[in-house]
């Protein structure tokens, strides 16, 4: 039988920092232990390594209700079992060597009543469904992770009481995620969620009317200051500092006066990006600019003459 220790002496297991009594073999220099790494303070020479950094390692007392149990990734709301199913490959296996016929065609079989498993129910296929359907908006929209998995929670909440039944799911998931949007105050408006939604205006309108009420969402307003980058970008003409300073300008006295209390947000930045390209000289069609921003020309027309009365 062995007697000597498992591991070399000077190494604490504990916390994974001590002080070996050696010295550099470089430079004579003093040696300290950090993370399982060895290393010279005077010239920097890494003497020694150990890998496992039992530092790191989450600490359990009896008294602590934290759980210290090392688990897989971490649950998400994007997919309909949270993350936890397995998803057994094709036709290589985890070292990327290929498989024997044989073995594929039982892994194909595998897969098979894997899969499944994961939609027992309808319930469950209907879910996942949607939460494709959501990855799927916020990916077209440009949307972040947080909105997919905030839209993902939401649809859940809708399903749980019982709000989807009698709607299609299109039309809840995309009203999910322009309700997070609203919520979140991202400057996403109805039109652009439509645009790539598989199903029209009024369904989304509806389902997002039925998870406003039943669910009670804390809303934020839409202000025409959120929407005017997207127009500016969308309108695909340079602006010089000077307009963009003016824009603003009118925007914030739209806002202070009162003029956009109770219009469309959308229809008030279109009528302040229209007057400061007149003022600088450049002419812009008011049916493009209403295209982009998803209003009419008459109310353009309109919120243009009570900015110019406003301003007299």
């Amino acid at each position: 039988m062995s007697l000597r220790d498992t591991y070399e002496p000077g190494f604490d297991e504990t916390d994974g920092k001590t002080i070996s009594a050696t010295e550099c073999p470089e430079c004579t220099g003093r040696l300290e232990t950090d993370s399982g790494e060895i290393t010279c303070l005077d010239c920097g020479l890494i003497v020694n390594e150990y890998w496992i950094d039992h530092a790191a390692t989450a600490q359990s007392h009896p008294d602590d209700e934290t759980r210290s149990a090392h688990t897989g990734a971490p649950l998400t709301e994007t997919r309909h079992d949270r993350g936890l199913s397995t998803e057994i490959g094709y036709k290589r296996d985890g070292h990327g060597t290929m498989l024997p016929a044989q073995t594929r065609r039982r892994f194909r079989r595998l897969r098979h009543h894997q899969n499944r498993a994961r939609w027992s129910t309808k319930a469950k296929q209907n879910l996942a469904f949607a939460c494709g359907e959501i990855a799927r908006l916020t990916s077209a929209l440009d949307l972040g992770w947080d909105v997919r998995e905030q839209a993902s929670a939401l649809y859940r909440e809708a399903m749980s009481d019982d709000l989807i039944r009698g709607r299609s799911i299109e039309s809840m998931a995309a009203a999910s995620v322009y309700a997070v949007c609203r919520c979140n105050g991202h400057g996403r408006t109805l039109v652009e969620i439509v645009d790539v939604a598989h199903v029209d205006e009024s369904a989304v309108k509806n389902a997002y009317r039925v998870i406003n009420t039943e669910l009670g969402l804390e809303t934020a307003i839409i202000r025409p200051r959120a929407l005017l980058p997207r127009l500016i970008s969308e309108l695909e003409c340079s602006l010089s500092s000077k307009t963009r300073r003016r824009v603003e300008e009118l925007v914030a006295r739209a806002e202070s006066s009162g003029i956009a209390n109770g219009r469309r947000p959308s229809g008030v930045a279109a009528a302040c990006l229209y007057l400061a390209l007149n003022e600088s000289n450049q002419w812009v069609r008011q049916t493009d600019l209403a295209e982009i921003a998803g209003t009419t020309p008459t109310t353009i027309r309109a919120r243009c003459v009570e900015l110019r009365a406003d301003t007299d």
